[in-house]
Protein backbone atom coordinates (compact mmCIF):
# COMPACT_ATOMS: atom_id res chain seq x y z
CA UNK A 1 0.00 0.00 0.00
CA UNK A 2 1.45 3.44 -0.91
CA UNK A 3 2.19 5.63 1.74
CA UNK A 4 -0.78 8.26 1.29
CA UNK A 5 -3.40 5.62 0.77
CA UNK A 6 -5.28 4.46 4.03
CA UNK A 7 -7.09 1.84 2.73
CA UNK A 8 -6.23 -1.51 0.63
CA UNK A 9 -9.10 -2.63 -1.79
CA UNK A 10 -9.52 -5.43 -0.13
CA UNK A 11 -10.25 -3.14 3.31
CA UNK A 12 -12.26 -0.93 1.69
CA UNK A 13 -14.79 -3.48 0.43
CA UNK A 14 -15.15 -5.14 3.89
CA UNK A 15 -16.11 -1.48 4.62
CA UNK A 16 -19.19 -2.23 3.11
CA UNK A 17 -19.87 -5.66 3.69
CA UNK A 18 -22.62 -6.33 7.03
CA UNK A 19 -20.82 -7.49 9.88
CA UNK A 20 -22.80 -10.70 10.13
CA UNK A 21 -22.11 -11.69 6.88
CA UNK A 22 -18.48 -11.45 7.84
CA UNK A 23 -19.02 -13.48 10.64
CA UNK A 24 -20.52 -15.72 8.69
CA UNK A 25 -18.16 -15.86 6.21
CA UNK A 26 -15.31 -16.18 9.33
CA UNK A 27 -17.78 -19.16 10.64
CA UNK A 28 -17.57 -21.42 7.52
CA UNK A 29 -13.69 -20.57 7.47
CA UNK A 30 -13.05 -21.45 11.00
CA UNK A 31 -11.64 -18.44 11.47
CA UNK A 32 -14.00 -18.40 14.99
CA UNK A 33 -11.45 -16.04 16.76
CA UNK A 34 -12.15 -13.16 14.01
CA UNK A 35 -15.76 -14.21 13.77
CA UNK A 36 -16.03 -13.55 17.96
CA UNK A 37 -13.95 -10.00 17.53
CA UNK A 38 -16.31 -9.21 14.56
CA UNK A 39 -18.92 -10.22 16.72
CA UNK A 40 -17.91 -7.92 19.49
CA UNK A 41 -17.41 -5.11 16.88
CA UNK A 42 -20.95 -5.61 16.26
CA UNK A 43 -21.92 -4.82 19.33
CA UNK A 44 -21.15 -1.14 19.22
CA UNK A 45 -22.44 -0.26 16.14
CA UNK A 46 -26.05 0.62 16.44
CA UNK A 47 -25.65 2.98 19.07
CA UNK A 48 -24.61 5.99 17.64
CA UNK A 49 -27.60 6.19 14.60
CA UNK A 50 -30.12 5.01 17.09
CA UNK A 51 -29.63 7.39 19.82
CA UNK A 52 -29.13 10.20 16.96
CA UNK A 53 -32.79 9.25 15.76
CA UNK A 54 -34.26 9.42 19.49
CA UNK A 55 -32.18 12.71 19.92
CA UNK A 56 -33.79 14.03 17.10
CA UNK A 57 -37.09 13.12 17.45
CA UNK A 58 -36.84 14.80 21.00
CA UNK A 59 -35.05 17.77 19.88
CA UNK A 60 -37.44 18.41 16.63
CA UNK A 61 -40.56 18.05 18.46
CA UNK A 62 -39.81 20.32 21.61
CA UNK A 63 -38.69 22.86 19.15
CA UNK A 64 -42.35 22.14 17.58
CA UNK A 65 -43.59 22.81 21.33
CA UNK A 66 -40.89 26.00 21.93
CA UNK A 67 -41.91 27.44 18.61
CA UNK A 68 -45.12 26.79 17.28
CA UNK A 69 -47.03 25.77 20.68
CA UNK A 70 -47.63 22.96 22.75
CA UNK A 71 -51.46 23.18 21.51
CA UNK A 72 -50.28 21.84 18.36
CA UNK A 73 -48.46 19.01 19.97
CA UNK A 74 -51.26 16.84 19.35
CA UNK A 75 -51.67 17.96 15.42
CA UNK A 76 -48.35 17.38 15.01
CA UNK A 77 -48.49 13.42 16.09
CA UNK A 78 -51.64 12.87 14.05
CA UNK A 79 -50.06 13.89 11.21
CA UNK A 80 -46.61 12.03 12.11
CA UNK A 81 -48.35 8.81 12.93
CA UNK A 82 -51.01 9.39 10.03
CA UNK A 83 -47.33 8.99 7.50
CA UNK A 84 -45.94 6.32 9.64
CA UNK A 85 -48.39 3.89 11.71
CA UNK A 86 -51.60 4.02 9.80
CA UNK A 87 -51.23 2.18 6.73
CA UNK A 88 -48.26 0.39 8.29
CA UNK A 89 -49.55 -0.50 11.87
CA UNK A 90 -53.28 0.00 12.06
CA UNK A 91 -54.92 -1.42 8.56
CA UNK A 92 -53.49 -4.68 9.89
CA UNK A 93 -53.50 -4.80 13.53
CA UNK A 94 -56.34 -7.70 13.26
CA UNK A 95 -53.60 -10.04 12.57
CA UNK A 96 -52.12 -8.96 16.03
CA UNK A 97 -54.81 -11.23 17.49
CA UNK A 98 -54.92 -14.21 15.27
CA UNK A 99 -51.33 -14.84 15.49
CA UNK A 100 -50.02 -13.70 18.93
CA UNK A 101 -47.09 -15.18 19.40
CA UNK A 102 -45.79 -13.84 16.35
CA UNK A 103 -46.71 -10.72 16.74
CA UNK A 104 -45.10 -10.55 20.09
CA UNK A 105 -41.56 -11.94 18.98
CA UNK A 106 -41.44 -9.37 16.19
CA UNK A 107 -42.09 -6.87 18.91
CA UNK A 108 -39.02 -8.41 21.42
CA UNK A 109 -36.99 -8.53 18.19
CA UNK A 110 -37.79 -5.38 15.68
CA UNK A 111 -38.89 -3.20 18.94
CA UNK A 112 -37.44 -3.84 22.21
CA UNK A 113 -34.07 -6.19 20.80
CA UNK A 114 -33.95 -3.35 18.55
CA UNK A 115 -34.07 -0.68 20.66
CA UNK A 116 -31.79 -1.70 23.03
CA UNK A 117 -28.25 -1.57 20.64
CA UNK A 118 -26.75 -5.00 21.83
CA UNK A 119 -26.55 -3.65 25.32
CA UNK A 120 -24.26 -1.75 24.27
CA UNK A 121 -23.82 2.31 24.91
CA UNK A 122 -24.14 4.92 28.31
CA UNK A 123 -27.03 3.97 30.28
CA UNK A 124 -27.25 0.24 28.35
CA UNK A 125 -30.60 -0.66 27.83
CA UNK A 126 -32.33 -4.09 29.37
CA UNK A 127 -35.97 -5.26 28.88
CA UNK A 128 -37.63 -8.55 30.40
CA UNK A 129 -40.95 -10.31 28.64
CA UNK A 130 -42.95 -11.67 30.72
CA UNK A 131 -46.71 -13.96 30.05
CA UNK A 132 -49.70 -14.92 31.65
CA UNK A 133 -53.11 -15.78 30.62
CA UNK A 134 -54.55 -12.72 29.96
CA UNK A 135 -51.38 -11.09 28.82
CA UNK A 136 -47.99 -10.23 27.42
CA UNK A 137 -46.01 -7.67 29.13
CA UNK A 138 -42.65 -5.77 27.91
CA UNK A 139 -40.80 -4.27 31.37
CA UNK A 140 -37.86 -1.73 30.16
CA UNK A 141 -35.64 -0.78 32.44
CA UNK A 142 -34.16 1.36 31.54
CA UNK A 143 -36.09 2.09 28.35
CA UNK A 144 -33.64 1.98 25.49
CA UNK A 145 -34.87 5.43 24.29
CA UNK A 146 -37.46 7.40 26.73
CA UNK A 147 -36.06 6.54 29.78
CA UNK A 148 -32.06 7.09 28.38
CA UNK A 149 -32.76 10.29 26.86
CA UNK A 150 -33.85 10.94 30.61
CA UNK A 151 -31.02 9.50 32.25
CA UNK A 152 -28.32 11.05 29.36
CA UNK A 153 -29.51 13.99 30.39
CA UNK A 154 -31.76 15.17 27.24
CA UNK A 155 -33.81 17.19 29.36
CA UNK A 156 -31.60 19.41 31.14
CA UNK A 157 -31.36 23.14 30.36
CA UNK A 158 -29.19 23.35 26.83
CA UNK A 159 -29.60 20.23 25.57
CA UNK A 160 -32.78 20.60 22.85
CA UNK A 161 -35.30 18.21 25.43
CA UNK A 162 -38.53 19.70 26.89
CA UNK A 163 -41.03 18.76 29.15
CA UNK A 164 -45.00 19.47 28.66
CA UNK A 165 -45.90 22.74 30.16
CA UNK A 166 -48.87 21.33 31.71
CA UNK A 167 -50.94 17.88 31.65
CA UNK A 168 -52.55 16.74 28.78
CA UNK A 169 -54.42 13.73 28.28
CA UNK A 170 -51.65 12.90 25.98
CA UNK A 171 -49.02 13.35 28.65
CA UNK A 172 -50.85 10.83 30.56
CA UNK A 173 -52.41 13.76 32.56
CA UNK A 174 -48.73 14.69 33.57
CA UNK A 175 -47.03 18.12 33.66
CA UNK A 176 -43.06 17.73 33.55
CA UNK A 177 -43.88 14.86 30.95
CA UNK A 178 -40.91 14.02 28.49
CA UNK A 179 -41.82 15.00 24.86
CA UNK A 180 -40.16 11.99 23.26
CA UNK A 181 -42.60 10.01 25.67
CA UNK A 182 -45.61 11.24 24.20
CA UNK A 183 -45.43 9.36 21.36
CA UNK A 184 -46.48 6.62 23.38
CA UNK A 185 -50.13 7.99 23.89
CA UNK A 186 -50.57 8.40 20.53
CA UNK A 187 -49.07 5.26 18.66
CA UNK A 188 -50.27 2.69 21.16
CA UNK A 189 -53.48 3.89 22.69
CA UNK A 190 -55.42 7.46 21.21
CA UNK A 191 -54.59 6.00 18.03
CA UNK A 192 -55.73 2.29 17.94
CA UNK A 193 -58.57 3.52 19.80
CA UNK A 194 -59.79 5.82 17.40
CA UNK A 195 -58.93 3.06 14.04
CA UNK A 196 -60.21 0.06 15.80
CA UNK A 197 -61.76 0.76 19.63
CA UNK A 198 -59.64 -0.33 21.71
CA UNK A 199 -55.83 0.29 22.98
CA UNK A 200 -53.22 -1.32 20.74
CA UNK A 201 -50.40 -1.56 23.82
CA UNK A 202 -51.54 -0.04 26.61
CA UNK A 203 -48.88 1.63 28.44
CA UNK A 204 -47.63 2.38 32.25
CA UNK A 205 -45.28 4.85 31.84
CA UNK A 206 -42.52 5.60 33.64
CA UNK A 207 -42.63 7.98 36.70
CA UNK A 208 -38.83 9.33 36.45
CA UNK A 209 -35.92 8.16 34.70
CA UNK A 210 -35.02 5.25 36.94
CA UNK A 211 -38.57 3.70 36.97
CA UNK A 212 -39.70 0.98 34.61
CA UNK A 213 -41.93 1.20 32.00
CA UNK A 214 -44.45 -1.22 31.21
CA UNK A 215 -46.15 -2.40 27.60
CA UNK A 216 -49.04 -4.50 27.57
CA UNK A 217 -50.11 -7.00 24.77
CA UNK A 218 -53.63 -8.30 25.64
CA UNK A 219 -54.67 -11.30 24.25
CA UNK A 220 -58.44 -10.43 24.84
CA UNK A 221 -58.79 -6.40 24.09
CA UNK A 222 -61.79 -7.24 26.28
CA UNK A 223 -59.77 -7.82 29.11
CA UNK A 224 -57.82 -4.64 29.15
CA UNK A 225 -58.56 -3.02 32.57
CA UNK A 226 -60.55 0.38 32.62
CA UNK A 227 -58.61 2.48 33.89
CA UNK A 228 -56.57 2.86 30.93
CA UNK A 229 -59.75 4.07 29.01
CA UNK A 230 -60.52 6.31 31.44
CA UNK A 231 -57.16 8.60 31.97
CA UNK A 232 -58.25 9.31 28.01
CA UNK A 233 -61.88 9.91 28.71
CA UNK A 234 -62.56 6.61 25.86
CA UNK A 235 -65.44 4.72 26.53
CA UNK A 236 -64.50 0.96 27.03
CA UNK A 237 -66.06 -0.99 23.81
CA UNK A 238 -67.11 -4.51 23.91
CA UNK A 239 -64.65 -6.46 20.91
CA UNK A 240 -65.56 -9.00 18.71
CA UNK A 241 -63.61 -12.31 19.42
CA UNK A 242 -61.01 -13.41 17.07
CA UNK A 243 -59.91 -16.93 17.51
CA UNK A 244 -56.30 -17.24 17.55
CA UNK A 245 -54.28 -19.53 15.17
CA UNK A 246 -52.89 -22.47 17.76
CA UNK A 247 -54.59 -20.90 20.42
CA UNK A 248 -52.87 -21.34 24.17
CA UNK A 249 -53.11 -20.19 27.49
CA UNK A 250 -49.20 -19.59 27.58
CA UNK A 251 -47.71 -19.23 24.37
CA UNK A 252 -43.56 -19.33 25.57
CA UNK A 253 -42.52 -21.25 28.09
CA UNK A 254 -39.54 -19.83 31.03
CA UNK A 255 -36.76 -20.59 28.95
CA UNK A 256 -37.96 -18.69 25.93
CA UNK A 257 -38.89 -15.79 27.56
CA UNK A 258 -35.53 -15.57 29.02
CA UNK A 259 -33.80 -16.33 25.98
CA UNK A 260 -36.13 -14.15 23.29
CA UNK A 261 -34.65 -10.38 25.32
CA UNK A 262 -31.28 -11.63 24.71
CA UNK A 263 -28.69 -9.32 23.11
CA UNK A 264 -28.11 -10.87 19.82
CA UNK A 265 -24.62 -10.76 19.99
CA UNK A 266 -24.44 -12.50 23.00
CA UNK A 267 -26.13 -15.18 21.72
CA UNK A 268 -24.33 -15.60 18.35
CA UNK A 269 -20.85 -15.60 21.06
CA UNK A 270 -22.41 -18.44 23.09
CA UNK A 271 -23.17 -20.48 20.20
CA UNK A 272 -19.68 -20.06 18.56
CA UNK A 273 -17.96 -20.87 21.87
CA UNK A 274 -20.17 -23.80 22.52
CA UNK A 275 -19.18 -24.72 18.82
CA UNK A 276 -22.68 -24.67 17.49
CA UNK A 277 -21.59 -22.70 14.40
CA UNK A 278 -24.98 -24.21 12.71
CA UNK A 279 -27.29 -21.98 15.05
CA UNK A 280 -24.53 -19.13 14.98
CA UNK A 281 -24.78 -18.54 11.64
CA UNK A 282 -28.48 -18.67 11.79
CA UNK A 283 -28.54 -16.12 14.51
CA UNK A 284 -26.16 -14.03 12.22
CA UNK A 285 -28.68 -14.22 9.43
CA UNK A 286 -31.96 -13.14 11.74
CA UNK A 287 -29.91 -10.01 12.96
CA UNK A 288 -29.31 -8.78 9.94
CA UNK A 289 -33.28 -7.88 9.65
CA UNK A 290 -33.37 -6.91 13.47
CA UNK A 291 -32.88 -2.80 13.53
CA UNK A 292 -34.93 -2.48 9.86
CA UNK A 293 -38.38 -1.82 11.51
CA UNK A 294 -37.15 1.07 13.98
CA UNK A 295 -35.10 2.23 11.41
CA UNK A 296 -37.28 2.78 9.34
CA UNK A 297 -40.53 3.89 11.84
CA UNK A 298 -37.60 6.98 12.91
CA UNK A 299 -37.15 7.71 9.07
CA UNK A 300 -40.81 8.04 8.84
CA UNK A 301 -41.29 10.09 11.71
CA UNK A 302 -38.45 12.65 11.21
CA UNK A 303 -39.83 13.37 7.63
CA UNK A 304 -42.72 14.20 8.48
CA UNK A 305 -41.85 16.09 11.45
CA UNK A 306 -39.97 18.38 8.96
CA UNK A 307 -42.99 18.42 6.30
CA UNK A 308 -45.37 19.56 9.34
CA UNK A 309 -42.87 22.36 10.39
CA UNK A 310 -42.57 23.70 7.06
CA UNK A 311 -46.53 23.46 6.21
CA UNK A 312 -47.34 24.79 9.64
CA UNK A 313 -44.21 27.71 9.92
CA UNK A 314 -42.54 28.27 6.77
CA UNK A 315 -39.60 26.76 5.25
CA UNK A 316 -37.44 29.13 6.39
CA UNK A 317 -38.29 27.82 10.43
CA UNK A 318 -37.43 24.39 8.97
CA UNK A 319 -33.94 26.01 8.54
CA UNK A 320 -34.15 26.80 12.13
CA UNK A 321 -35.46 23.31 13.53
CA UNK A 322 -32.63 21.91 11.56
CA UNK A 323 -30.08 24.01 12.49
CA UNK A 324 -31.07 23.53 16.24
CA UNK A 325 -30.82 19.47 15.10
CA UNK A 326 -27.52 19.94 14.40
CA UNK A 327 -26.41 21.57 16.87
CA UNK A 328 -28.10 19.73 19.75
CA UNK A 329 -27.69 16.03 18.28
CA UNK A 330 -24.86 15.79 15.59
CA UNK A 331 -22.36 18.02 16.38
CA UNK A 332 -22.03 16.44 19.66
CA UNK A 333 -21.00 13.05 17.78
CA UNK A 334 -18.76 14.83 15.12
CA UNK A 335 -16.98 16.93 18.80
CA UNK A 336 -16.62 13.06 20.05
CA UNK A 337 -14.94 12.19 17.49
CA UNK A 338 -12.31 14.48 16.83
CA UNK A 339 -9.30 12.82 18.14
CA UNK A 340 -10.10 9.78 15.81
CA UNK A 341 -7.32 9.23 13.40
CA UNK A 342 -8.10 9.57 9.86
CA UNK A 343 -7.96 6.12 8.99
CA UNK A 344 -10.65 5.54 11.82
CA UNK A 345 -12.80 8.59 11.15
CA UNK A 346 -13.27 6.76 7.80
CA UNK A 347 -14.55 3.07 9.15
CA UNK A 348 -16.73 4.85 11.78
CA UNK A 349 -18.82 6.38 8.91
CA UNK A 350 -18.86 3.60 7.02
CA UNK A 351 -19.82 0.70 9.98
CA UNK A 352 -21.24 3.30 12.40
CA UNK A 353 -23.28 5.60 9.67
CA UNK A 354 -23.52 4.21 6.49
CA UNK A 355 -23.32 0.75 7.38
CA UNK A 356 -26.13 0.81 10.04
CA UNK A 357 -27.85 3.06 8.27
CA UNK A 358 -28.98 0.60 5.78
CA UNK A 359 -29.84 -2.01 7.52
CA UNK A 360 -27.19 -4.69 6.80
CA UNK A 361 -28.42 -4.39 2.65
CA UNK A 362 -31.97 -4.90 3.63
CA UNK A 363 -35.25 -3.30 3.29
CA UNK A 364 -37.42 -2.46 0.59
CA UNK A 365 -36.30 -0.85 -1.63
CA UNK A 366 -32.39 -1.67 -0.18
CA UNK A 367 -29.74 0.66 0.98
CA UNK A 368 -26.11 0.15 -0.34
CA UNK A 369 -22.88 1.93 -0.49
CA UNK A 370 -19.54 1.64 -1.80
CA UNK A 371 -15.94 3.36 -0.26
CA UNK A 372 -13.11 4.03 -2.63
CA UNK A 373 -9.78 5.75 -2.50
CA UNK A 374 -8.26 8.24 -4.45
CA UNK A 375 -4.70 10.40 -4.10
CA UNK A 376 -6.78 12.91 -2.23
CA UNK A 377 -10.41 12.11 -1.60
CA UNK A 378 -12.55 8.92 0.50
CA UNK A 379 -15.46 9.02 -1.44
CA UNK A 380 -18.41 7.40 -0.37
CA UNK A 381 -20.91 6.38 -2.77
CA UNK A 382 -24.66 5.94 -1.61
CA UNK A 383 -26.93 4.22 -3.71
CA UNK A 384 -29.23 4.58 -2.54
CA UNK A 385 -28.42 6.03 0.80
CA UNK A 386 -30.07 3.85 3.47
CA UNK A 387 -32.60 6.27 4.55
CA UNK A 388 -32.78 9.80 2.61
CA UNK A 389 -32.23 7.76 -1.02
CA UNK A 390 -34.76 4.82 0.13
CA UNK A 391 -37.37 7.52 1.04
CA UNK A 392 -37.24 9.26 -2.16
CA UNK A 393 -36.90 5.68 -4.27
CA UNK A 394 -39.66 4.57 -2.53
CA UNK A 395 -42.30 7.47 -3.25
CA UNK A 396 -42.43 9.18 -0.22
CA UNK A 397 -42.31 12.80 -1.96
CA UNK A 398 -45.52 11.26 -4.33
CA UNK A 399 -49.24 12.08 -3.35
CA UNK A 400 -51.20 9.03 -2.74
CA UNK A 401 -52.56 8.13 -6.01
CA UNK A 402 -55.91 6.47 -5.81
CA UNK A 403 -54.56 3.88 -7.29
CA UNK A 404 -52.18 3.30 -5.05
CA UNK A 405 -54.53 4.09 -2.34
CA UNK A 406 -56.82 1.17 -3.16
CA UNK A 407 -54.16 -1.32 -3.77
CA UNK A 408 -53.59 -1.10 0.06
CA UNK A 409 -56.98 -1.34 1.16
CA UNK A 410 -57.95 -4.23 -1.10
CA UNK A 411 -54.38 -5.85 -0.15
CA UNK A 412 -55.29 -5.23 3.83
CA UNK A 413 -58.69 -6.51 3.09
CA UNK A 414 -57.97 -10.27 1.66
CA UNK A 415 -54.54 -10.11 4.21
CA UNK A 416 -57.13 -10.06 7.15
CA UNK A 417 -59.62 -11.84 5.77
CA UNK A 418 -57.06 -15.10 4.24
CA UNK A 419 -55.91 -15.56 8.05
CA UNK A 420 -58.83 -15.89 9.42
CA UNK A 421 -59.70 -18.87 7.48
CA UNK A 422 -56.38 -20.12 6.59
CA UNK A 423 -53.41 -21.05 9.20
CA UNK A 424 -50.34 -19.59 7.44
CA UNK A 425 -46.98 -21.31 9.03
CA UNK A 426 -45.39 -18.71 11.56
CA UNK A 427 -41.99 -20.07 9.85
CA UNK A 428 -43.44 -18.42 6.53
CA UNK A 429 -44.30 -15.25 7.81
CA UNK A 430 -41.66 -14.35 9.44
CA UNK A 431 -40.04 -15.37 6.04
CA UNK A 432 -41.60 -13.08 4.34
CA UNK A 433 -41.25 -10.36 7.11
CA UNK A 434 -37.71 -10.89 6.45
CA UNK A 435 -37.42 -10.02 3.26
CA UNK A 436 -39.65 -7.35 2.80
CA UNK A 437 -39.52 -5.24 6.52
CA UNK A 438 -43.16 -5.45 6.88
CA UNK A 439 -45.72 -2.60 5.94
CA UNK A 440 -42.93 -0.07 7.83
CA UNK A 441 -40.51 -0.74 5.45
CA UNK A 442 -42.52 -1.60 2.15
CA UNK A 443 -45.06 2.11 2.98
CA UNK A 444 -43.18 5.10 3.05
CA UNK A 445 -44.64 8.58 4.13
CA UNK A 446 -46.27 10.13 1.36
CA UNK A 447 -46.55 14.00 -0.13
CA UNK A 448 -43.53 15.02 1.42
CA UNK A 449 -42.21 18.23 1.29
CA UNK A 450 -39.39 19.17 -1.21
CA UNK A 451 -37.39 23.16 -0.61
CA UNK A 452 -39.40 25.22 -2.72
CA UNK A 453 -36.76 27.48 -2.57
CA UNK A 454 -32.67 27.36 -2.48
CA UNK A 455 -31.16 27.43 0.63
CA UNK A 456 -27.70 27.13 1.98
CA UNK A 457 -29.16 24.35 4.16
CA UNK A 458 -30.35 22.45 0.94
CA UNK A 459 -27.49 22.23 -1.18
CA UNK A 460 -28.31 26.12 -2.59
CA UNK A 461 -31.02 23.98 -4.82
CA UNK A 462 -34.50 23.95 -4.95
CA UNK A 463 -36.08 20.70 -5.25
CA UNK A 464 -34.47 19.23 -2.05
CA UNK A 465 -36.02 15.90 -0.31
CA UNK A 466 -36.65 17.46 3.59
CA UNK A 467 -34.90 14.48 4.97
CA UNK A 468 -32.25 15.11 2.74
CA UNK A 469 -31.43 18.41 4.34
CA UNK A 470 -30.20 17.00 7.59
CA UNK A 471 -26.68 16.30 5.32
CA UNK A 472 -27.00 19.83 3.38
CA UNK A 473 -27.12 21.04 6.85
CA UNK A 474 -24.24 19.47 7.68
CA UNK A 475 -22.18 20.49 4.58
CA UNK A 476 -23.24 24.13 5.32
CA UNK A 477 -21.57 23.69 8.81
CA UNK A 478 -18.57 22.00 8.22
CA UNK A 479 -17.72 23.84 4.20
CA UNK A 480 -17.13 22.76 1.24
CA UNK A 481 -13.50 22.31 1.67
CA UNK A 482 -14.13 19.67 4.24
CA UNK A 483 -16.76 17.51 2.70
CA UNK A 484 -18.32 17.73 -0.06
CA UNK A 485 -22.19 16.36 -0.97
CA UNK A 486 -23.39 15.66 -3.87
CA UNK A 487 -27.43 15.01 -3.40
CA UNK A 488 -29.57 12.79 -5.31
CA UNK A 489 -30.67 14.44 -8.63
CA UNK A 490 -33.51 12.04 -9.13
CA UNK A 491 -34.90 8.89 -8.02
CA UNK A 492 -32.95 6.71 -9.10
CA UNK A 493 -29.29 8.92 -8.57
CA UNK A 494 -26.60 7.77 -5.93
CA UNK A 495 -26.07 10.05 -3.14
CA UNK A 496 -21.83 11.13 -3.47
CA UNK A 497 -20.08 12.11 -0.40
CA UNK A 498 -16.31 13.03 -1.36
CA UNK A 499 -14.06 14.09 1.86
CA UNK A 500 -10.88 15.20 1.14
CA UNK A 501 -7.92 13.24 2.85
CA UNK A 502 -5.90 16.33 4.05
CA UNK A 503 -8.88 18.13 6.09
CA UNK A 504 -10.05 14.67 7.78
CA UNK A 505 -8.69 16.42 10.55
CA UNK A 506 -11.60 18.80 10.76
CA UNK A 507 -14.36 16.86 9.99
Amino acid sequence: MSENRLFTSEELTKLTTPLPDQIIKCIKNKKLDEALSLNEEMKKTRIILHDYFADSCTVLWSWVGDNIGEDMVEDMFRYIFDQSAKRQVYNTAGLNRIYPRLTTGLIAATAWRSHSCFGYGEHPAKFKMTEDEEKFTFHMHPCASGARLWLRGMYEPGRGGKLTEKAHGWSFNRKDFPYYCIHSAFLNEILPYEEFGYLMWPTDEPKGPEDVCRWHVYKDPNNIPDKYYERHGFKKNKIDPVPAKNEKKIYYSEDELKEIVRPMTDRIREKIMENNLDDAVNLCREVRYEFLFLHDLYMNMILSTYTFISEKSGESKLGDALDFQFEKCLKPILEEKTSLSPREKIKFFALKIFGVDNCNQTGFPKGKFTVTETAEDIIFKLDPCGSGGRLLRGGAYKPMSPWRKFKEELFDSLTIKINNVFTIPESMMMSNYEKTGGYVTQRKAYAQGKTCKEYSWSFGKKETPYYCCQCGMLQDKLGKSCLNISPPEKKGSPCIWKIKKSNLGEL
